[in-house]
């Protein structure tokens, strides 16, 4: 698949879900949580999936999910009836279950935007909560290099907690080659692309997975 099979192949032209958004970050071996989309006339099979769950609501209408209850945490044995419950509140909507990955250490947050003068443009920082407590993100044009995504995550604050600081085992170079990954998704699609945004980005079991993922289209 590319992108531009991809773009063909979204279930709204131009408007892509987060299912199918981490189906193209799949595209450039982008680290995604285990998944199962469920269309509101299917069941939930989850015969490859381990407990527990997260369950989101999965509709390219709904940016914000978190803000209006569209997610579900550590979802146990329950699942059967937390689908029920999402399926009263935003009908019609198709849901995503996926793994709840385990991580440690800070969150970080991968974006990209054009800019009116100089075109498109990566963004790395301190993602979660701390995205809007420290304002903690760099910019540089895409695509960009392995070596300047380095240098991009060494000016962050937050940079000593992924060069070993006390004893934190997130791993810098791997982050940076993601970054790259990113920069020639926007690269590859063109006039057509947007925004694309990748928060959080949590380092689990010695890689770097993007948890949620949004993109838009002109």
């Amino acid at each position: 698949m590319n992108i531009k099979t991809w773009i063909e192949g979204l279930n709204i032209p131009g408007k892509p879900d987060e299912w199918e958004v981490k189906e193209l970050f799949k595209i450039y071996n982008i680290n995604t949580p285990n998944g199962e989309i469920v269309k509101p006339d299917d069941d939930f099979t989850g015969t490859q999936l381990e407990k527990p769950y997260v369950v989101k609501v999965c509709d390219p209408k709904i940016l914000h999910k978190t803000d209006i209850g569209g997610v579900k945490l550590n979802v146990q044995d329950n699942i059967k009836g937390i689908i029920t419950q999402m399926r009263l509140a935003f009908p019609g909507s198709n849901l995503l279950v996926e793994e709840m990955v385990p991580y440690s250490g800070i969150e970080f947050i991968i974006g990209a935007l054009v800019d009116q003068d100089f075109g498109p443009a990566l963004m790395v920082g301190a993602g979660g909560i701390l995205t809007e407590l420290y304002k903690d993100v760099k910019f540089r044009l895409a695509p960009i290099k392995k070596a300047e995504a380095v240098r991009m995550l060494k000016e962050l604050t937050v940079a000593d907690i992924l060069q070993g600081y006390r004893g934190s085992n997130m791993e810098l170079v791997p982050l940076a080659e993601l970054i790259v990954s990113v920069g020639e998704l926007v690269n590859d699609f063109g006039d057509v692309f947007s925004q694309l945004d990748m928060n959080p980005v949590v380092f689990s079991r010695g890689k770097w997975v993007a948890l949620d993922g949004m993109a838009i289209l002109k």
